[in-house]
């Protein structure tokens, strides 16, 4: 008996230390996988989205008749839904359930605005997105503020009848292409003292235009890039902190309604990019992204869009190097919130950061790679092209 037990308690230490040998190993691939990777290269500081040339003066003029016009704040601790899910969210993160299988996005903007589109132009975009597989449009309506900001009237009213009717136009339009559209809207200085306003209207106008119409936006999307502002440098915890409670606060207005919501984001917002602070939202001291995360979760089909713009997927400060840390974090965490990777085609400086002058063949084989080396993240949502006009004009 005696022999037995030395031999059995062998086996369980045997057992006991193989297990532990094969747990450090597994520890040490993760890390590696997870490598945290800093930020060095500040151009992305200066990256945009959206042109001069195409936004409207009255998303960016501050006009104080309207100052007063903000979204209902959400309640500011967490309801016992928000607990529960968080609950569910820790167990995920430790058994790692895997929710890979959905269709990914292959989205790219529309920068036109609304009024200036014609039957012809939109036949035109819609069909060539489809040709290259576009499945998501995402359509400014910055312009719409151009109407909500004159004097209530007669011309008021027919310029706002004759918006709908062009953006119900491109929408039927597009879904009889089997192409989604999300409504999209932004400018550095929305989430700032006095620009709410520019916000409220825009969501407001989107979920009335839902419940009036057949065919739908299946989404809102916002593409505010406050790091581009004057005050930024000064204090970036404040800009940054306005913003996280712009997000907070449209995805409570958005409510009982379908549309998803997508934020579009530089990419070093996160904790390990080492290019911004830490602040304290809602009770919790965290990093711009991770508020993001917390935020978004709370709606479904949410997205974060990452601006990983570099003409090169992989290496030192390539698209998958730079867009690695969001991912990670993401899944980490095991959010909901996918995260879509952005590419750039216009022409902007400097050279590397886009797709302008090169052909498609080599935008194609770029994307194959990022979408390769991050298929294995469930979080992993697709890739928006930046912007439609650009990337169908690559030979």
């Amino acid at each position: 008996m005696g022999r037995k037990r030395k031999i059995s308690l062998k086996r369980v230490l045997i057992g006991v230390c193989a297990f532990g040998l094969c747990a450090a190993i597994f520890f040490f691939i993760s890390q590696i996988q997870n490598k945290s990777i800093p930020h060095r290269n500040t151009i992305d500081t200066k990256i945009s989205q959206y042109s001069d040339s195409h936004i409207a003066e009255s998303a960016i003029a501050v006009n104080s008749q309207f100052k007063n016009i903000a979204f209902e704040a959400p309640p500011g601790k967490m309801s016992i839904s928000s607990q529960f899910a968080a609950a569910i969210k820790a167990v995920k993160s430790l058994i790692k359930i895997s929710e890979k299988g959905a269709a990914k996005e292959y989205g790219s903007w529309v920068w036109t605005p609304i009024m200036d589109m014609t039957p012809k132009y939109m036949e035109s975009v819609i069909s060539e997105a489809k040709a290259n597989k576009v499945n998501v449009i995402y359509v400014s309506i910055d312009s719409y503020l151009d109407i909500f900001t004159m004097q209530k009237g007669t011309e008021r009213d027919r310029l706002k009848n004759e918006f709908g009717k062009k953006l119900e136009n491109f929408i039927n339009l597009a879904n009889r292409n089997s192409i989604a559209v999300d409504a999209e809207a932004g400018w550095r200085n929305w989430a700032e003292e006095g620009n709410e306003y520019k916000a409220f209207a825009v969501v407001n106008y989107v979920k009335n235009f839902n419940n009036a119409h057949k065919n739908k936006f299946r989404g809102f999307q916002y593409d505010v890039e406050p790091y581009l502002l004057d005050s930024y440098d000064k204090n970036k915890a404040s800009v940054l902190k306005n913003f996280v409670a712009l997000v907070d606060k449209t995805e409570y207005s958005l409510g009982t309604s379908t549309l998803r919501f997508s934020v579009v984001v530089p990419d070093f917002y996160d904790e390990k990019d080492k290019m911004t602070p830490k602040f304290s939202y809602n009770g919790e001291k965290n990093y711009a992204f991770k508020h993001l995360l917390n935020i978004l979760d709370k709606r479904e089909n949410s997205s974060i869009i990452v601006m990983s713009y570099r003409n090169y997927a992989y290496g030192n400060d390539g698209s998958i190097e730079v867009s690695s840390n969001e991912m990670q974090t993401a899944d980490r965490g095991a959010y909901d919130t996918k995260i879509i990777i952005a590419q750039e085609t216009g022409d902007v400086p400097p050279p590397y950061i886009t797709f302008h002058n090169t052909s498609k063949k080599y935008l194609l084989r770029e994307i194959g790679k990022i979408d390769a080396s991050f298929s294995q993240y469930a979080n992993f949502g697709g890739i928006a092209i930046h912007y439609a006009n650009a990337f169908l004009a690559l030979k």
